[in-house]
């Protein structure tokens, strides 16, 4: 973990302007697709949801460009041949490949419904001015339908199901489609995987308000009061377990999880045998009535299975590295990571103490955004060259690892060899 320190410092050294601009463009572009698709949706509710997915591209994007600028001074990871062919397609594939962690990430920590929020907050804003613009012209002021917010539904399945089908048919028929269908695909890949996620959230947040209203609930909560009421030790015992627990989870899940994002955009080109994983009888079962099948419906089930199964192997490797590394270095990791983050909010309060006390409404309000602009253009060059850095290590214990195994399975056929002859 300290040459993985001492090549953060070295990468943001070399490349430390070229990260900044890609985020700063990412972060631009995706305020700029928010508010567009905040416009066309006080038009049409249908054509903004679907332009939304654009905005979440956009930092995957600054993400994937700041990653391969990063990618020329790793000792490991670019020392590994780049699957593609061309520049265009393997940053199509980083793409490809990057957005579904991504966008599970980008939805567990919330980013997805500010996204929401922000969207509809723009929405109620172009419809006032419409209504007005008509009141003061003295036209008839139209009455939009209140906007709704995105949820299951039947249009939204259709929607899912057809944007998977034509990315499906794209991965297919790719070498005979002109270039550009790159394009398409990534969105339509955006936009699937976008969708479920938004109604995945939903479904979790119905299911969890549901288990909060039932009356097993209300039994544990007496259960715990009464235990705790007549052993005061077990009720601080109680509460500092799941202190602990908690805290220990928020620490932890980001930087692995950035860990797992990084590991999917370069391991693309990494080889790591995964473990052989027992079959239970259950799915044996379903593949021999599978294989009753017709041939022709065999083979596009099978097809579909391994596009829809491609996705997260990329993550399975990255799982796996993290395994090889072991929980030293994974802990040395989440510290750093945590130091950045502890960076972050005393960058926060010193901006803060820097500026001195001013006005709300004059100054706060108009200046706020440009001013806390500068946290992140500091922190995120840092967090992806600390992230890069420490899976280029990783990569590199993987491979020390997979070296010594190799030579001492060689070494144990020789002996059993010499001692067979």
């Amino acid at each position: 973990m300290l040459a993985a320190g001492k090549r953060t410092v070295r990468l943001l050294g070399a490349y430390g302007p070229l990260l900044v601009a890609c985020y700063l463009a990412g972060m631009l572009l995706h305020h700029v697709l928010i508010q567009l698709a905040g416009f066309v949706g006080a038009w049409a509710d249908d054509l903004g949801i679907l332009l939304l997915p654009l905005a979440v591209l956009a930092r995957l994007v600054a993400l994937v460009a700041m990653l391969v600028v990063l990618r020329d001074g790793l000792s490991n990871v670019g020392a590994l041949p780049e699957p593609g062919k061309g520049t265009a397609r393997r940053f199509t594939d980083a793409l490809l490949a990057g957005i579904l962690p991504f966008v599970a990430f980008y939805a567990a920590r919330g980013y997805l419904a500010d996204d929401v929020t922000t969207y509809f907050h723009r929405l109620l804003e172009v419809r006032a001015d419409i209504v007005f613009t008509s009141t003061i012209e003295g036209d008839a002021a139209p009455t939009p339908p209140a906007p709704e917010v995105l949820g299951v539904s039947l249009t939204t399945v259709a929607v899912i199901v057809a944007a998977y089908g034509l990315r499906w048919l794209w991965g297919r028929y790719r070498d005979r489609l002109p270039g550009s269908f790159a394009l398409a695909a990534v969105y339509l890949e955006t936009l699937w995987i976008y969708l479920s996620a938004t109604i995945i959230s939903r479904l979790f947040e119905s299911l969890r308000s549901w288990i909060d209203s039932r009356q097993a609930m209300v039994w544990l909560a007496d259960l715990r009061a009464s235990l705790t009421g007549w052993l005061a030790p077990l009720g601080a015992a109680w509460d500092t377990v799941a202190l602990v627990i908690g805290e220990a989870a928020k620490v932890t899940i980001a930087p692995l999880a950035w860990l797992a994002i990084v590991g999917v955009i370069y391991g693309r080109s990494v080889q790591l045998a995964a473990p052989r994983i027992a079959v239970p009888k259950r799915a044996a079962s379903v593949e021999q009535r599978f294989q009753l099948l017709p041939a022709q419906v065999q083979t596009r089930l099978g097809d579909l299975w391994r596009d829809f199964a491609s996705r997260f192997t990329p993550i399975w490797k990255a799982v796996l590295h993290m395994r090889t590394a072991g929980p030293a270095f994974i802990g040395a990791y989440v510290l750093a990571f945590t130091a950045v983050l502890f960076l972050e909010g005393a960058l926060r309060v010193g901006i803060f103490r820097a500026f001195g006390p001013h006005d709300i409404n004059s100054f706060w309000l108009l200046a706020d955004s440009l001013i806390l602009l500068a946290i992140p253009l500091i922190i995120e060059p840092i967090r992806m060259a600390l992230v890069a850095s420490s899976y280029d290590e990783m990569i590199g214990i993987s491979a020390n690892t997979g070296s010594s195994a190799g030579d001492s399975t060689a070494s144990e056929s020789s002996r059993a060899s010499s001692g067979t002859t």
